[in-house]
């Protein structure tokens, strides 16, 4: 994703891999809808959909009987563009963006490694070990870290890793199996003393999760054979497995880096943070990483921005890591854990709750909205960023935007009749300002002039069509919002002022 957005900003960089190619096995398994945007701005989320499958319904079954089913297809809607859960191998989105970078003449530098790393106040020295055994010492402005959550650079740069590593072993295998479950549907079902997770995937395949049995732990090798055997039994579905062709076993892990910066170099996805798989969040997190320093790191580079900038990846993004960790971590807890109190609670309490909370979930829909915000990633905001600070100016209404939220979705008809997201509007746009007035004022023009590279202005006069718009933004007569490079929201104003602006933006643009 870095390497996309750099290649779009027409950034000069290298970008290595020790594998031979992207991974072929299935891995993270949903794109959720925040994702999904960011593949809509690269113009390829139609791509994305057409390979993955829209999953139509969630699951999960206590002690053998069904106790929950909620449809999911359309869960999002009106929030955005994506209203959905795509269940999407991570092969087929590694690919995607792969080809992404190929069509515009970049390519992965495979079989090469980092092997050492120093930095100055100028520059990063990274020693480089290409597949043929020889070496190459690279000197770059920065250097970025996606190497899992085993990272070298965070190694090198010795960064703590706090957090802790539990004791429910797990495993993930991608096989056949003859279940009498929906091939779009995902399910979870507990037993008494296992987790079993089903969700399809294409070719008649499936991928099962579970806990690693009792029996099995310390086992120096798990084997297919040693998870199919009793498996059905002990989560209490009428399932056979067969035709393995992938079989993983990792110990979960609840861990974010102390900092995402040091110097010149900065940490992205599991090198910054890692977590239970609950909630489909890991992959998606790490996206967003990489989106929100991307646009910052090529302003830098490009010398528009002050290096003060890159401070604010790390205040936005380890927020959201810290409040994932805590999150999945007592989900994963409820879900896993051995213990009398919560195996009873989970076997015999939950299943009770669910029963009479589902109905009323599938009727309010503020509830699946809010669920739906949290999962998706949607709802993830930075109004306690610095860039977020004084960056409001004059009297909006309270269901208006604020600085640090995600550009709302939101369509509404222009003079044509056209529908439009107005989401659309910042495809291929660095900074964009939504101007909500008949025409531009003259000194906005005059105070933008400096930025004309890398800001554009939308126009947005107040007719029959647009009142609405100017409804959803809070603005009555006349106001303005700018969005950043990400799709949140920087800076809003009644009326524009451009000492106020000026103040604002030379806080961290130069």
């Amino acid at each position: 994703m870095l390497a996309c957005q750099f290649a779009i900003n027409k950034i000069s960089f290298r970008i290595i891999d020790k594998s031979e190619d992207h991974t072929t096995q299935s891995r993270a398994l949903v794109v959720q809808a925040r994702s999904l945007e960011i593949f809509d701005q690269m113009g390829i989320s139609e791509k994305a959909i057409l390979k993955g499958k829209i999953a139509n319904a969630i699951g999960a079954f206590f002690n053998g009987k069904k106790v929950l089913r909620v449809i999911v297809n359309e869960i999002g809607e009106g929030l955005t563009k994506f209203p959905f859960f795509l269940m999407l191998e991570q092969s087929h989105t590694e690919a995607m963006l792969v080809e992404f970078l190929r069509q515009r003449g970049r390519e992965v530098e495979r079989r090469t490694e980092l092997k050492g790393l120093t930095q100055n106040s100028d520059e990063a020295i990274s020693v480089l070990k290409h597949g043929n055994g020889n070496e190459e010492t690279v000197r770059t402005r920065y250097v970025i870290a996606a190497d899992g959550s085993h990272s070298i650079v965070r190694e090198q740069l010795k960064i703590p890793f706090g957090g802790k590593t539990y004791e429910e072993s797990l495993f993930v295998l991608d096989c056949k199996a003859e279940i009498d479950l929906p091939r779009d549907e995902m399910y979870l079902a507990f037993g008494k003393t296992a987790l079993g997770g089903f969700f399809p995937l294409t070719n008649g395949r499936w991928r099962i999760l579970g806990n690693i049995p009792t029996e099995l732990e310390g086992k120096e090798e798990i084997k297919f054979e040693d998870i199919e055997n009793g498996f059905a039994e002990s989560v209490h579905i009428n399932v056979r497995l067969y035709d393995p062709q992938w079989i993983s076993v990792y110990r979960s892990h609840h861990r974010y880096a102390s900092t995402f910066r040091k110097g010149r170099c900065f940490l992205t996805g599991d090198a910054a943070h890692i977590h239970s798989p609950v909630g489909a969040q890991g992959m998606n997190t790490g996206l967003q990483d990489a989106y929100n320093l991307a646009w910052k790191l090529s302003l830098v580079l490009k010398r528009h921005a002050k290096d003060n900038l890159l401070d604010t990846y790390t205040e936005e993004r380890i927020s959201i890591a810290r409040k994932l960790v805590r999150t999945t971590d007592r989900v994963f807890n409820v879900v896993t854990s051995g213990s009398i109190f919560l195996r009873t609670f989970r076997l015999y309490i939950i299943p009770v709750v669910l029963k009479l909370a589902t109905p009323v979930f599938q009727k309010l829909k503020f509830l699946q909205k809010f669920a739906f915000k949290t999962a998706s990633e949607i709802g993830i905001n930075y109004r306690k960023s610095l860039l977020s600070q004084n960056a409001s100016l004059g009297t909006f209404l309270r269901h208006a935007p604020h600085p640090g939220d995600r550009l709302p979705y939101f369509q509404f008809k222009d003079e044509n009749g056209n529908e439009i997201n107005i989401q659309d509007k910042m495809r291929n746009k660095l900074f964009c300002f939504f101007v909500f007035s008949d025409k531009i004022p003259g000194e906005l023009i005059t105070v933008t002039e400096p930025f004309t590279d890398f800001f554009s202005l939308e126009i947005i006069p107040f007719t029959k069509q647009t009142k609405t718009l100017y409804e959803r933004f809070g603005v009555k007569e006349k106001g303005c919002y700018l969005v950043r490079p990400d799709m949140y929201i920087a800076y809003r104003a009644t009326k524009f002022n451009p000492e106020h602006f000026m103040k604002y933006i030379s806080g961290f643009l130069k």
